[in-house]
This record gives C-alpha cells, structure tokens and sequence, in this order.
C-alpha cells in the first residue's frame, strides 16, 4: 500500500513539473514565512490541482496534493484544514481532529472557531466546543462560523449539557448579534428553534411557544419547530393542536424541508428529528 501511494505521489508532482514547471526545493526560514509565497503553494496545488480533481476531495489523490504543500512549507495551515475535509465527511474523526487542531495552532484566528463546530455538531463534543468558542471569542469578537455566531454553537453545546440558563443566556447574545437590538431585525430561524427548545426543557412552555412560532412565521415548513411546538400542545393537554403541527411536521418531512444547515448530508444536528420519530408520535395520539 505504501509503494502505491508512493507511485501517486510521485505521479502528481511530475504532472506538476510538466504543467507548473519543477517543484524547487525551499529554505522554509526564507520562503515559507512570506505569506504570498504560502498563499501561491494553494492557488498551485489546490486551485489549479485538488480542485480540479474528478469527485474533488472524494477522489484518493486529493491528500497527495495538500501533502505537497506540507513538505514545501509545513506552516501553511489552510493545508492541514483541506486534508482533514475527506476525513471528516467518512467520519475518520480521530484523524481529522489532528489535522484541524494542526491547523488551529498554526492560525488561531482562523480555525480556532471550525474545531469548535467540528466538536459541536460532528461529534458533540460539547465541553470542548465550549471552550474553542471562548478562545474563539477572545480572538475575533462578534466573530462568526458556519453562518451563524459563536454563541449560537454556545448555545447548544449549553442546551445539550442541560445548563439552560447558560444556553439562553448564549442565544439572547446570538439573536441580538443578528439584530442588534432592533427587535425588527432578521433573525435566523434555526436561532429561534434552538431557543425555543430551551425555554421548553426548562419548562416555560409561553415563553417556548412564542419563539417556537416566530421561527415558524419566518419558515413555516421548519420540521424540527412544528415538532417541538406539538410537544408544547402535548404538555398543554391540547391534543388538537398538538396533533395539527405533528401532521405539519410529518407533511414538511416528505415534502424534503429540512433545516437548511450546510452539513446536514453528512451529519445530524442536535434536536434533529427524523419521520420515524414524527409517525411514533402520531400513531400514540391516533391510538
């Protein structure tokens, strides 16, 4: 196996010395500290190499190409980022985390937050998210991941723990980073979802019901709050209502609405629900 990788290897840098020109042999101390030169090691090898790969970062030669740059300069960060993504997406973890925390001692400001949400939402490593979203926060206040803020991963992370104070108190400061105190603001529904779960599992049903609707008034269809809103009605006793936003939720399901996270295929999010878990609840009340 290792002659095979080896033959790859070599292959890849002779398509290169063909296309590109020879690969030069660098002084790190001279070269690898000059960020242009680092920057031209991933428009080299990854945007005109691993990029243009069939199947992209699922094609076995993609690790080739970052390794490439590794052995130019072994600072450049973004390359151990890079080869941890096929890691991640076949749920090699263990490997990947090394990669990104590679990664994250080379670049804090700029990867310190990504194993953050790797932690949270990947392997719900939710302690040690926390504490990568504090750094996080220390570096780049008000800073954001994956389209959302710091304290909306914080938030979960406090939520799954069963600290509610501390996860309310986080998406009070995600919401609010969104809409900076105009109560007018766009909010992202999946911060109100979050919230209302929240306040559900701390048992201020009013309060649970309020957010669990305004997420649902911005996206209607959400399966995951008309979920969580039956179980509002369910504890209310009102099984009418309970029963109307469970068939909702079961409708949105089929109908392919989810809850529009941009990791979704390959992970579930925490409080992610299922059609197995929406037809269990359906079939007690029709029981």
């Amino acid at each position: 196996m290792k002659a095979i990788w080896s033959i790859l290897f070599l292959s890849v840098l002779a398509m290169f010395e063909s296309e590109c020109g020879p690969v030069k042999k660098f002084s790190y101390s001279q070269d690898c500290e000059n960020r242009k030169f680092r920057d031209s090691l991933i428009v080299r090898y990854v945007d005109s190499g691993a990029e243009k790969l069939p199947y992209y970062y699922n094609n076995p030669a993609w690790g080739s190409y970052l390794d490439s740059v590794i052995s130019i300069c072994p600072n450049v960060a973004s390359a151990y980022q890079l080869k941890a993504v096929p890691a991640i997406k076949n749920g090699e973890y263990s490997k990947a985390y090394r990669l990104d925390e590679k990664a994250a001692e080379l670049d804090s400001p700029q990867y310190v937050s990504y194993l953050g949400f790797l932690k949270c939402i990947f392997t719900k490593d939710y302690t040690g998210a926390i504490i990568d979203f504090n750094r996080a926060i220390k570096i780049i206040p008000g800073g954001a991941e994956m389209d959302h803020s710091f304290y909306f991963y914080l938030g979960i992370c406090y939520l799954e723990l069963g600290k509610y104070r501390d996860a309310e108190a986080n998406f009070n400061k995600d919401i609010f980073s969104q809409n900076r105190g105009d109560s007018t603001g766009d909010i992202h529904f999946n911060s109100l979802l979050y919230m209302g779960i929240t306040k559900s599992e701390n048992n201020e049903l009013d309060s649970a019901e309020i957010y669990l609707k305004k997420c649902l008034h911005i996206y209607k269809q959400l399966p995951e709050a008309n979920y969580y809103l039956a179980f509002i009605y369910k504890k209310k006793k009102e099984a009418n209502l309970e029963k109307n936003y469970l068939e909702i939720a079961q409708k949105s399901i089929l109908g392919g609405y989810s809850m529009n996270e941009g990791n979704l295929y390959y992970v579930n999010y925490p409080r992610q629900i299922t059609l197995y878990e929406v037809n269990k609840q359906l079939s007690v009340i029709e029981w």
